[in-house]
Protein backbone atom coordinates (compact mmCIF):
# COMPACT_ATOMS: atom_id res chain seq x y z
CA UNK A 1 0.00 0.00 0.00
CA UNK A 2 1.27 3.45 -0.90
CA UNK A 3 1.88 5.97 1.84
CA UNK A 4 0.83 9.60 1.51
CA UNK A 5 4.24 10.76 0.27
CA UNK A 6 4.30 8.13 -2.53
CA UNK A 7 0.78 9.11 -3.60
CA UNK A 8 1.69 12.79 -3.73
CA UNK A 9 4.82 12.04 -5.77
CA UNK A 10 2.78 9.87 -8.17
CA UNK A 11 0.18 12.62 -8.59
CA UNK A 12 2.88 15.25 -9.13
CA UNK A 13 4.52 13.05 -11.76
CA UNK A 14 1.22 12.52 -13.61
CA UNK A 15 0.34 16.24 -13.50
CA UNK A 16 3.85 17.11 -14.75
CA UNK A 17 3.62 14.59 -17.59
CA UNK A 18 0.21 15.90 -18.68
CA UNK A 19 1.39 19.52 -18.48
CA UNK A 20 4.51 18.70 -20.52
CA UNK A 21 2.37 17.01 -23.15
CA UNK A 22 0.12 20.05 -23.39
CA UNK A 23 3.08 22.42 -23.70
CA UNK A 24 4.79 20.31 -26.37
CA UNK A 25 1.58 19.89 -28.38
CA UNK A 26 1.18 23.66 -28.31
CA UNK A 27 4.45 23.89 -30.26
CA UNK A 28 3.02 21.94 -33.18
CA UNK A 29 1.56 24.35 -35.67
CA UNK A 30 -0.80 23.73 -38.53
CA UNK A 31 2.11 23.98 -40.96
CA UNK A 32 3.88 21.13 -39.14
CA UNK A 33 0.98 18.83 -39.93
CA UNK A 34 0.36 19.94 -43.51
CA UNK A 35 1.73 17.79 -46.28
CA UNK A 36 4.42 19.32 -48.40
CA UNK A 37 3.71 18.69 -52.08
CA UNK A 38 6.54 17.29 -54.15
CA UNK A 39 6.34 16.59 -57.85
CA UNK A 40 6.10 13.00 -58.94
CA UNK A 41 6.02 11.34 -62.37
CA UNK A 42 2.64 11.35 -64.12
CA UNK A 43 -0.06 9.21 -62.53
CA UNK A 44 -1.42 8.49 -66.02
CA UNK A 45 1.85 6.83 -67.10
CA UNK A 46 2.55 5.15 -63.76
CA UNK A 47 0.72 1.80 -64.33
CA UNK A 48 3.24 0.76 -67.01
CA UNK A 49 6.22 1.80 -64.87
CA UNK A 50 4.72 0.03 -61.85
CA UNK A 51 4.24 -3.16 -63.86
CA UNK A 52 7.92 -3.17 -64.86
CA UNK A 53 9.04 -2.53 -61.26
CA UNK A 54 6.64 -5.16 -59.86
CA UNK A 55 7.93 -7.79 -62.27
CA UNK A 56 11.63 -7.14 -61.65
CA UNK A 57 11.62 -5.97 -58.03
CA UNK A 58 8.28 -6.77 -56.38
CA UNK A 59 8.88 -10.31 -55.09
CA UNK A 60 8.84 -11.02 -51.37
CA UNK A 61 12.64 -11.46 -51.24
CA UNK A 62 13.17 -8.06 -52.85
CA UNK A 63 10.97 -4.95 -52.52
CA UNK A 64 7.71 -6.85 -51.95
CA UNK A 65 8.21 -6.39 -48.21
CA UNK A 66 6.45 -3.79 -46.04
CA UNK A 67 9.62 -3.22 -44.01
CA UNK A 68 11.57 -1.87 -46.99
CA UNK A 69 11.88 1.90 -47.54
CA UNK A 70 11.03 1.28 -51.21
CA UNK A 71 8.29 -1.32 -51.31
CA UNK A 72 6.09 -2.63 -54.09
CA UNK A 73 2.66 -4.20 -54.10
CA UNK A 74 1.29 -6.31 -56.93
CA UNK A 75 0.40 -9.63 -58.44
CA UNK A 76 3.94 -11.05 -58.12
CA UNK A 77 4.42 -10.38 -54.43
CA UNK A 78 2.90 -8.48 -51.55
CA UNK A 79 -0.75 -7.46 -51.83
CA UNK A 80 -2.18 -4.30 -50.29
CA UNK A 81 -5.26 -6.01 -48.83
CA UNK A 82 -5.57 -6.89 -45.15
CA UNK A 83 -5.76 -10.66 -45.68
CA UNK A 84 -1.97 -11.03 -46.14
CA UNK A 85 -2.27 -12.85 -49.46
CA UNK A 86 1.04 -13.11 -51.25
CA UNK A 87 0.73 -12.87 -55.00
CA UNK A 88 -2.30 -13.93 -57.04
CA UNK A 89 -3.58 -13.96 -60.56
CA UNK A 90 -5.58 -10.80 -59.85
CA UNK A 91 -4.16 -7.69 -61.50
CA UNK A 92 -2.52 -4.97 -59.45
CA UNK A 93 -5.27 -2.82 -57.95
CA UNK A 94 -5.60 0.94 -58.25
CA UNK A 95 -4.81 1.23 -54.53
CA UNK A 96 -1.63 -0.82 -55.03
CA UNK A 97 -0.60 1.34 -57.99
CA UNK A 98 -1.08 4.43 -55.80
CA UNK A 99 1.02 2.86 -53.02
CA UNK A 100 3.78 1.93 -55.46
CA UNK A 101 3.90 5.46 -56.87
CA UNK A 102 3.93 6.96 -53.37
CA UNK A 103 6.76 4.61 -52.40
CA UNK A 104 8.85 5.51 -55.46
CA UNK A 105 8.24 9.24 -55.05
CA UNK A 106 8.57 9.17 -51.27
CA UNK A 107 11.96 7.47 -51.27
CA UNK A 108 13.71 10.78 -51.98
CA UNK A 109 10.92 13.33 -52.47
CA UNK A 110 13.14 16.40 -52.77
CA UNK A 111 15.37 14.73 -55.36
CA UNK A 112 12.37 13.36 -57.27
CA UNK A 113 10.91 16.87 -57.34
CA UNK A 114 14.18 18.26 -58.70
CA UNK A 115 14.25 15.62 -61.45
CA UNK A 116 10.59 16.06 -62.44
CA UNK A 117 10.33 19.85 -62.15
CA UNK A 118 13.86 21.12 -62.76
CA UNK A 119 15.19 18.41 -65.07
CA UNK A 120 17.97 17.34 -62.70
CA UNK A 121 20.04 14.32 -63.72
CA UNK A 122 18.16 11.03 -63.24
CA UNK A 123 21.22 9.49 -61.62
CA UNK A 124 20.64 11.64 -58.54
CA UNK A 125 17.84 9.17 -57.69
CA UNK A 126 18.62 6.02 -55.72
CA UNK A 127 15.77 4.40 -57.67
CA UNK A 128 17.88 4.83 -60.81
CA UNK A 129 21.38 4.24 -59.39
CA UNK A 130 20.83 0.98 -57.52
CA UNK A 131 19.31 -1.22 -60.25
CA UNK A 132 22.16 -0.15 -62.55
CA UNK A 133 24.79 -0.85 -59.85
CA UNK A 134 26.03 2.73 -59.85
CA UNK A 135 25.43 2.31 -56.11
CA UNK A 136 25.66 -0.98 -54.19
CA UNK A 137 22.46 -3.02 -54.58
CA UNK A 138 21.79 -6.31 -52.81
CA UNK A 139 19.70 -7.42 -55.79
CA UNK A 140 22.63 -6.95 -58.17
CA UNK A 141 22.37 -5.52 -61.66
CA UNK A 142 18.73 -5.27 -62.72
CA UNK A 143 19.00 -3.16 -65.87
CA UNK A 144 21.59 -1.88 -68.27
CA UNK A 145 21.15 1.69 -69.46
CA UNK A 146 19.67 0.58 -72.79
CA UNK A 147 17.40 -2.20 -71.48
CA UNK A 148 13.64 -1.77 -72.06
CA UNK A 149 12.90 -1.83 -68.31
CA UNK A 150 15.33 0.98 -67.60
CA UNK A 151 14.06 3.01 -70.55
CA UNK A 152 10.52 2.58 -69.19
CA UNK A 153 11.60 3.65 -65.69
CA UNK A 154 13.28 6.77 -66.98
Amino acid sequence: MMNLRQRLLSCAFIVGAVASGCIVSGCVTESDEASIPFACPSEAEWPVVSQVLERKCGTMDCHGDRARPFRLFGRNGMRESDNNVVGSTDPTTTAELRENRASACGLEPEKMDAVVVDGEDLETLTLVRKPRLIEAHKGGLVWNEDSPGFVCLT
